[in-house]
């Protein structure tokens, strides 16, 4: 059995077709109702399966042409429309002739249900073929200007709330588009005008991104050393490890810890930098690189280094003084306890000899010990 379908929609007919086949009948197919006509009056056709709402011809016009057809009127025509789905479209439906009436989107065993119904009625001589004067009724074509219309009107509305929907979209996406330019602008401001470093490096450690301030503190533009290392032009000797590896000592890390490491400038300055650093992850948490926020403390560290230093002498020079004034009682005490000795031993005695280097050790101490309170002094 040949069966020839009709619709304008690709999909449509693709669909139906393989459904067909696939159940053994034979398919031809058109997208409109003249194309259909062409193919009815040049091939032998046993069912029409047809779409209504469909360009150049109409469902409609294309079964009221097959059934005022001598050659054409016996031959089954069914609806099957996703457009006309009420019982008024299927009740003028029958008024042109169609034999059965199938709503989009249809089960593939309604389908074949249908069909085998309607080849069973033919074959019993059942056939809807509409008389001259039914099918020239006024009613008829009043009751299909209206469904038209309505239809058509119902097109226009969807296409309406389409088009409002696409608008809604639209403004809907400036604003958020909008509220993004915002906030970037608002970032960007904040990245230009903190009063610290801001840097960006990829997982490398090549330089992505960094902010004026960096540039006025190490004398370098962003784009005379944008993708390079950040320890190949910042990073001294003693630090080359120290910032570079951040992103791996951080991974595990919510909240930022300070470490301080150098940079040296493009004069060759060292710059001490007190860094805070977190890394930088994607929407599925992949790290994709590290940001750094630091704060120049060069001068900072210079006058810890000069007040150390300062308390460091304060302090050598109390304890030499204390020291020399320990000692100078230690030799003191030294020089009684010899000069009584030397009352009670003999001149020849052996042991006269022992005590006078004794004496002059004891002298030698008491002149340096005079000799280092003397430094304090002149210290303070």
């Amino acid at each position: 059995m040949k069966i020839l379908i009709v619709d304008d929609d690709l999909s449509n007919l693709s669909l139906m077709k393989t459904v067909l086949e696939t159940n053994g009948y034979e398919v031809v197919q058109a997208t409109n109702g003249e194309k259909a006509l062409e193919l009815l009056r040049s091939e032998s056709i046993n069912l029409i399966i047809s779409d209504i709402l469909m360009p150049v011809m109409d469902g409609y016009h294309l079964c009221q042409e097959c059934k005022i057809d001598n050659n054409l009127k016996n031959i089954p025509f069914i609806f099957c429309s996703g457009t006309y789905t009420d019982k008024k479209d299927e009740n003028l439906s029958k008024k042109f002739g169609a034999e059965a009436f199938i709503t989009k989107p249809f089960h593939n065993e309604q389908l074949l249900t249908t069909i085998l119904k309607v080849i069973e009625n033919f074959s019993n001589g059942r056939i809807n073929i509409p008389s001259p004067q039914q099918n020239g009724n006024k009613g008829v074509y009043k009751l299909y200007s209206e469904r038209l219309i309505n239809k058509l009107e119902e097109k226009m509305l969807d296409l309406d709330k389409e088009k409002m929907a696409l608008e809604m979209e639209m403004a809907e996406r400036i604003k958020v588009e909008e509220r993004l330019r915002k906030s970037r602008n608002f970032a960007e401001s904040l990245f230009n005008a903190a009063p610290g470093i801001v840097l960006i490096l990829d997982t490398e450690g090549r330089i992505v991104r960094f902010n004026p301030y960096m540039e006025m503190v190490s004398g370098y533009s962003l784009k005379d050393v944008r993708g390079q290392y950040w320890v190949d032009v910042f990073s001294p000797e003693d630090d080359s490890n120290n910032f570079s590896n951040a992103t791996a000592s951080t991974s595990n890390r919510e909240v930022p810890a300070g470490n301080i490491s150098s940079i040296i400038t493009k004069s060759g300055e060292k710059r001490d930098i007190m860094w805070f650093d977190s890394t930088l992850k994607d929407e599925n948490g992949q790290t994709v690189g590290l940001l750094a926020v630091g704060q120049d403390i060069t001068r900072q560290v210079k006058l810890q280094k000069e007040i150390f230093q300062t308390k460091t002498h304060e302090a050598i020079g109390n304890f030499s003084e204390d020291f020399a004034r320990d000692i100078n009682e230690l030799t003191d005490i030294m020089m009684e306890n010899i000069s009584q000795l030397e009352n009670e031993i003999d001149a020849e005695d052996k042991k006269a000899r022992y005590l006078e280097k004794i004496k002059k050790a004891a002298d030698r101490a008491k002149e340096l010990t005079s000799q280092l309170a003397q430094k304090g002094k002149k210290k303070e």
